[in-house]
């Protein structure tokens, strides 16, 4: 008798637990998951927002294909250009009657000249140019460029032929077409937007001015400590670059701040092109980039006063490093003025003029000017003639 109950109770053991297992088999079945049916709704929006996605992108190709082929040949012979020049050599004309420089003693100083200073001076000017390198591809990287379609960014050494052609370009057309031309050969060999990348060049000047401003504050502090008499003297540069400032700054609040009121007077077909010139600026001075934005800046404008230094040493002149600095960037602020191809003849002006107020004899202030230019100006205009003419990029 107990044999048959202990039988009887393993055999409903037995058909109990394979009913939980039967259950739990049916649950599980129950738990797959249905075949979703389309949503008629969802599907009309996602064609509706990928067709206005197409229909942007064709609108932002048309605004870009406004942008016209930059010829250097004919802005070279453009009235405005020759018109550039001929302010240029009135200015000096102008300069060399009035100040009664001396050529024989000008030449005397620069035959005199140490040639390792001077070949200091140029390494120095050009090293400068991988520094230009390192922050555009900055502020292009920072203005989203990678998510355009189709557009690249080129390596380092493509974009500092990119802005050494512009350079060339700025030598010898005035109202920094130079600039213009830089976009216009990123978007050729990048597929870039021409826009944009306006606008990240922009940005540049902007902290480019702002960091020469704020340098020649500083050493024209340090500078006229000692001679504060003749602070009167240059006081315009002061002014000028004072003025510049204010007007930088009031053009990238109204960019950041009333772009959408800007875009109401614009003509319909460049809103797009406004649009993405806004962006390459605005973007260019995320909180991300400053540091190494200004920390470029900074060695780019260090590098001017070094290859000012150079060409002192190399005529035996011996003034103060503030002094220094401050003659080189109150010369190189002139560069901005659009008047002239890249401040050509202001510049010199400008350079004798306050090496004078530190007692720098005037003939041989006009040798450091002359020896200085040659580096910054027209070796620009040489070297830029030659790769303009074997570069693969123009």
């Amino acid at each position: 008798m107990v044999l048959k109950r202990n039988s009887k109770r393993r055999e409903q053991e037995v058909v109990s637990i394979t009913d939980e297992e039967i259950l739990n088999k049916k649950n599980l079945m129950n738990l797959r998951p249905l075949p979703v049916k389309p949503d008629p709704a969802a599907s009309e929006t996602d064609e509706e927002l990928n067709a206005e996605l197409e229909a942007q992108e064709e609108q932002e190709s048309e605004a870009e294909s406004f942008v016209p082929r930059i010829s250097l040949k004919d802005r070279l012979f453009d009235i405005k250009t020759l018109a550039g020049f001929a302010v240029s050599f009135a200015i000096i004309i102008f300069f060399v009657l009035t100040v009664k420089i001396d050529f024989g003693a000008i030449w005397t100083n620069i035959s005199r000249v140490q040639p390792l200073w001077l070949v200091a001076a140029f390494a120095v000017y050009y090293a400068a140019f991988i520094a230009r390198g390192y922050r555009w591809r900055l502020l292009l990287n920072s203005a989203g460029f990678q998510k355009e379609k189709n557009a690249h960014i080129p390596q380092l050494p493509a974009l500092v032929e990119i802005i050494f052609l512009s350079w060339f370009v700025n030598c010898l057309v005035p109202a920094k077409l130079g600039d213009a031309y830089r976009s216009y050969l990123l978007k050729r060999n990048a597929n870039a937007s021409f826009s944009r990348t306006l606008g990240t060049i922009f940005a540049e000047r902007i902290a480019d001015v702002l960091v020469l401003f704020g340098l020649l504050c500083l050493g024209g502090m340090v500078a006229f400590s000692s001679v504060e008499s003749k602070i009167s003297d240059i006081s315009l540069v002061f002014v000028f670059g004072l003025v510049l400032v204010a007007a930088i700054i009031a053009g990238l609040v109204a960019l950041r701040f009333a772009s959408h009121y800007i875009e109401r007077i614009i003509p319909a077909r460049f809103r797009t092109m406004f649009h993405r010139f806004q962006q390459g600026t605005v973007s260019s001075f995320h909180r991300n980039t400053q540091l190494k934005l200004y920390g470029y800046t900074v060695v780019i404008w260090l590098c001017e006063g070094a290859r000012l230094y150079c060409v002192l040493q190399g005529l035996n002149i011996h003034l103060g490093l503030s002094v220094i600095v401050f003659i080189a960037l109150a010369s190189s602020l002139l560069t901005t003025i659009p008047f002239t191809p890249a401040g050509l003849g202001a510049v010199e002006g400008t350079m004798v003029f306050v090496l004078t107020t530190f007692a720098v004899e005037k003939n041989l202030a006009g040798s450091v000017a002359i020896l200085d230019r040659v580096i910054s100006y027209w070796s620009i205009i040489l070297f830029g003639a030659i790769l303009y003419i074997f570069s693969k990029k123009k």
